[in-house]
């Protein structure tokens, strides 16, 4: 019995991966941001931290905790809508016509996220926090190279 991996699939792979991260990114996040509110323990397990070190990293100027609030927020927006992006792209792969469009807007956008991040570990002398400037290189890198995968089966 021969199975064949069609280009449609992969390309669905490849999408349904990012959406279901940014997913849980998001979900993670806002749990962080909800215990911060005070709505869960400290002790939940699904927090992600990140909330904390937004607070951390912004402290060298004395950010003000609505500003970090706030930030918290912008972030948590652009995931959500990352997310959304990558599942509406996920579902478009058979229209040719939507499908590079909707690969591109959503690539184009989580991978604007990261490049936001980088921008702000260099503005906020963030990398000397743990290996924070590393990793999101590292997805951005991972965004860039699977756009490019994503591509080029398309074009096959």
């Amino acid at each position: 019995m021969k199975t064949t991996f069609t280009s449609i699939q992969f390309r669905k792979l490849i999408l349904g991966f990012w959406g279901l991260y940014f997913i849980l990114v998001f979900a993670s996040n806002l749990t962080d941001g909800l215990r911060a509110l005070g709505f869960f323990e400290k002790s939940i397990a699904f927090a992600s931290g990140n909330y904390d070190l937004v607070a951390r990293v912004t402290a060298i100027y004395s950010t003000p905790a609505w500003m970090v609030a706030l930030m918290f927020v912008g972030l948590l927006l652009w995931e959500l809508l990352a997310a959304v992006l990558f599942f509406r792209a996920w579902r478009w792969q058979k229209d040719t016509t939507r499908a590079h469009s909707g690969n591109l807007t959503a690539f184009t956008f989580s991978i604007a996220l990261w490049c936001a991040f980088i921008l702000a570990d260099e503005f906020f002398i963030a990398f000397e926090v743990g290996n924070l400037e590393s990793t999101h290189m590292r997805l951005l890198v991972a965004e860039v190279v699977c756009l490019l995968a994503v591509d080029v089966v398309r074009s096959e």
